[in-house]
């Protein structure tokens, strides 16, 4: 799949099989290439390619690296020389399928003067520890980079969707960025098993972060197996808590079984 936001364009590879040397099989633990807007002959030019960052802890067999990605800049009009952009790269393989979440910061390259390089600047992990989560099976992000929502789906359970707020640090001539952990939304059926509703199978974030739609294609009805639902969530919506709150739910408009609404969309 494609994500075009401005001036850049990511490709992601989530099976890329080579690894960094190109020496040894590294299986499905991805990649990621990015391509650059030519605004004079009106086409993407290659950038690079974002391989998984080296963990001598775990293994990058079955990373699952660029699984799902996001890039966020503040501005509409952004250009290839707009300092502020971020992107965001998840790895659910990560560490028995624990999941990660990396992320990028746009900047100035070898030359010392170009913009055209991503530099990673921090790592975000599931606020609940353990394996098998596969933290990172979707995520979305605000424009400014600073609302961060992610997903986790593993087998056979409702989903999650973490939600994590950015603060950054200035020292000298840098930055430092760091994720705070403020609320978990979960897909836990009203009668408070974890049946696989599959919450959080596709996410969709307003530019702002003020309002969150969230997927759920494996919602049953009493006489609808897999009917699905979508739940749209507001933030700060009492003016004083920074955290998001439930306000609509959206059924499957038609009767037949399967429909699994919700599978994927998007918002304006």
């Amino acid at each position: 799949p494609l994500r075009l936001v401005g001036s850049e364009m990511c490709i992601r590879d989530r099976f890329n099989n080579t690894s960094i040397d190109n020496s040894t099989e590294q299986s499905d633990q991805g990649l990621v290439r990015w391509y650059q807007w030519d605004s004079t002959n009106l086409k993407y030019d290659v950038g690079g390619t974002i391989y998984p960052p080296y963990d001598v802890s775990s293994s990058r067999i079955g990373l699952n690296f660029g699984w799902a990605h996001k890039i966020s800049e503040p501005t509409d009009n952004s250009l290839v020389t707009t300092k502020t952009k971020y992107m965001f790269v998840s790895a659910p393989g990560f560490n028995s399928d624990k999941g990660r979440v990396y992320m990028y910061e746009w900047g100035i390259g070898a030359d010392g003067s170009t913009y055209d390089s991503w530099s990673q600047c921090a790592t975000i992990d599931s606020a609940e520890g353990g394996s098998g989560q596969r933290f990172g099976h979707r995520l979305e992000v605000n424009d400014n980079g600073d609302i961060l929502a992610v997903s986790s789906i593993a087998p056979g359970n409702a989903g999650k969707v973490d939600i994590f707020v950015r603060s950054s640090h200035s020292n000298d001539d840098s930055v430092a960025h760091s994720f705070t952990h403020v609320q978990t939304l979960t897909g836990t059926s009203t009668d408070g098993s974890s049946l696989n509703t599959q919450f959080g199978d596709s996410i969709a974030m307003s530019k702002d972060g003020t309002r969150l739609i969230i997927g759920a294609p494996g919602v049953d009805k009493a006489d609808q197996d897999d009917a699905g639902a979508l739940y749209y969530y507001k933030w700060n919506a009492d003016g004083s808590t920074n955290t998001y709150t439930l306000q609509q739910t959206l059924e499957s408009p038609d009767s037949q079984i399967n429909m699994r609404f919700g599978t994927s969309l998007s918002m304006n």
